[in-house]
């Protein structure tokens, strides 16, 4: 029957099982109708809430309804639709395409050195896993080394933890820092760059993380090399900080300052930082800087537009 509206011996005697027949069940000998009537109240009673409380009006001739009702609550949570196309919390947070996100203002955890030879990843600060779990920090206080290279990094099986450069374990290919195989990815997130000294003393360099990264700046050339002649030539620098290496970006002329070119087409090039006249390369661009140097024939000045993604 699946009427559990009133439940079975609702009005009768009913008695809990005591703590022996909980343990060993029901010894030989009479059987105690109380108990009896207690034991099928208490299952008729529950099926019977589940059943009345997602809308079902109970009916002895359909036994289907406990099915029915807990699948009415879960449309009722969901949505409705067939239940194999769900995808579970647990299967999204390892499915979905979606970068770490840091949330607060400058995208990064504000980690600190409270002292030498330690690292300090502050309390409180929010962040997102595949787009859909939560994290909050706690107070995580991380010792070095002297004179090394570290990565701070975070996993939701390790939590935070500092990665030295120098291990074989971390990196045996012996990569060089700023290589995009240690950028975040979608299940392993680098936080901070940390570099000690010989006195252990640490200087970090906290990365943004965030789901999308994207900025535009305006760089105004600087060190000046033979300024308003022939292979005029300026150095150009923009920070970036982020924990993913730039996928797009561009690097292109925005202005030309009090130039002297006369009857000929001056030469434009963008290369590699150096102090001679450049050649042009591949743009030098990681997950920390921008640096190149570009000559534009007797110039006084040169401003860059610089964008990028990742």
């Amino acid at each position: 029957m699946a009427d559990f509206d009133p439940p079975f011996a609702w009005d009768g005697e009913r008695r809990v099982p005591t703590a022996d027949e909980i343990q060993s069940g029901i010894g030989c000998g009479p059987f105690s109708l109380p108990l009896w009537n207690w034991l099928l109240w208490s299952l008729q009673s529950e099926i019977g809430h589940v059943i009345t409380f997602n809308g079902l009006t109970p009916d002895n001739g359909d036994m289907e309804q406990l099915r029915k009702a807990i699948q009415a609550q879960i449309d009722a949570s969901t949505g409705g639709g067939d239940p194999s196309t769900y995808l579970t919390l647990l299967q999204a947070s390892s499915r979905l395409p979606i970068f770490p996100e840091v949330q607060n203002t400058n995208g990064h955890f504000g980690v600190i050195t409270p002292a030498t030879g330690q690292v300090r990843v502050p309390a409180g600060v929010n962040f997102l896993h595949r787009g859909i779990s939560p994290y909050a920090t706690v107070q995580t206080d991380l010792a070095t080394d002297a004179s090394k290279t570290y990565h701070l990094r975070w996993n939701k099986t390790d939590g935070f933890s500092l990665k030295d450069l120098a291990s074989g374990t971390y990196n045996p290919s012996t990569l060089a820092e700023a290589n995009a195989s240690f950028d975040t990815s979608y299940d392993d997130m680098l936080v901070a760059r940390v570099i000690t000294n010989s006195s252990n003393v640490p200087t970090i360099t906290n990365l943004v993380n965030r789901e999308r990264l994207a900025m535009q700046a305006l760089v105004t050339g600087t060190n000046g090399r033979d300024v308003g002649q022939n292979a005029a030539r300026f150095d150009f620098d923009q920070a970036i900080n982020w924990a993913r290496t730039p996928k797009d970006f561009n690097f292109s002329l925005a202005s030309i300052a009090a130039n002297n070119v006369s009857g000929f087409p001056p030469d434009f090039v963008i290369g590699a930082k150096t102090s001679g006249p450049p050649s042009p390369t591949a743009f030098d661009v990681n997950r920390y800087r921008l640096s190149q140097t570009v000559m534009y024939d007797y110039s006084n000045g040169l401003s860059m537009q610089f964008s990028a993604r990742a």
